[in-house]
């Protein structure tokens, strides 16, 4: 394992071609570029779009108060599948060119750099999905579980196509579950907003999110990362990692807002061998890209290493980490989205100063 960064998510503008270029430009191997989410596109290309595109069995339409469950597919159905289905292809072939123009040279076994994709958990696409009736599918039991399995099935479907088209040499999956927490707690609000939603159980969360890395490492992926959109709790541990079969290789951390106890727990992970899917800058820097908001490498090295040191913890378990831009809110806008909101040169800054600060830490360790 090695020290690595990755891709946001979302990109600014509407050119899928660029934003892959750019990202395969800026993140050789072993860092990791993805399959750009453009927001700028409209809702058919959002991540909860793309989610609702590898739905199986299941279609989909936009209405007024956001996406709902159809009986059969119509248009909208049909513009996400197909949207998902071509921005793979574009993926591939910009690979492709750059496999041929010696831009990316192939492993000894002929396969292309490595790839990550972000796909949304089933508990955050039930609290962002209406019933045909229009209130969540959060609340309904049966249609929770038909949706867990149409999303675990869709998403191995998706893999697939993935591999086939960009035969990436390794490929990371990040289940993103931005509305765990709240579901958990029982605090997502209904479509009227007059109450809120009971509480998702632990077991039934578990055997959901369960399912869909179950299925997702039958489908081969080599490293499937969680993110429950907060601090890494114990009982997270115990549900997805600690002697679980199958179990996800590592979770997300915000490293900006993490305390002792947070620390103390991410080395025992890594101890374990798992991976830590790690945001280094606030929403507030992200949000400032194009000025003066974003820390030197220097310094954002200094907030990876720092805490580490004081642990006690050896150098080289600082390969474990996998690098990211910014996890938290700022101004009430979703981590996810803030690098699309940017304009094209401070989103690629974002992108660069991340990788570069995983470059500068590899060093520190080579030199240890």
């Amino acid at each position: 394992m090695t020290l690595r960064s990755a891709a946001a998510g979302a990109m600014p503008g509407t050119d899928l071609i660029r934003s892959a270029q750019l990202q395969a430009a800026e993140l050789p191997a072993p860092h990791l570029p993805g399959l750009p989410e453009l927001p700028g596109r409209g809702l058919h290309s959002d991540l909860l779009a793309r989610s609702l595109a590898q739905l199986s069995e299941l279609s989909a339409e936009l209405t007024s108060y956001g996406w709902r469950l159809t009986q059969r597919p119509g248009a909208d159905d049909q513009r996400i599948r197909g949207w998902l289905r071509s921005d793979v292809d574009t993926l591939a072939d910009v690979r492709g060119h750059r496999a041929e123009t010696g831009a990316d040279a192939p492993d000894d076994d002929g396969f292309a750099p490595p790839l990550v994709l972000e796909l949304m958990g089933p508990i955050s696409l039930m609290a962002g999905l209406a019933l045909p009736s229009g209130e969540k599918v959060l609340t309904d039991h049966g249609a929770r579980r038909d949706l867990a399995a149409s999303l675990a099935n869709g998403a191995a479907e998706h893999v697939a196509h993935v591999r086939r088209a960009c035969a990436p040499s390794s490929l990371t999956v990040i289940i993103t579950e931005p509305e765990y927490s709240r579901a958990r707690r029982g605090k997502i609000p209904t479509v009227s907003g007059y109450r809120t939603i009971r509480a998702l159980g632990r077991d039934e969360t578990r055997a959901h999110i369960g399912l869909m890395i179950e299925t997702l490492e039958a489908s081969g992926v080599e490293e499937i990362l969680l993110d429950l959109g907060g601090a890494v709790e114990p009982e997270h541990l115990q549900d997805f990692r600690a002697g679980r079969s199958p179990a996800v290789h590592g979770f997300g951390v915000d490293l900006t807002v993490m305390e002792a106890a947070g620390w103390e727990r991410t080395a025992e992970l890594v101890e374990s061998g798992a991976t830590i899917l790690a945001s280094v800058l606030t929403g507030a820097e992200t949000a400032e890209a194009g000025g003066a908001g974003l820390p030197q490498v220097s310094e954002l090295a200094r907030r990876v290493q720092r805490p580490w040191h004081r642990l006690g913890m050896p150098l080289e378990g600082l390969e474990n980490f996998l690098l990211v831009g910014s996890a938290d809110r700022h101004r009430g806008e979703p981590a996810r989205s803030q690098v699309a909101s940017l304009r094209e040169p401070a989103a690629m800054h974002v992108i660069t100063r991340v990788r570069d600060t995983a470059e500068a830490l590899r060093e520190q360790i080579r030199d240890a």
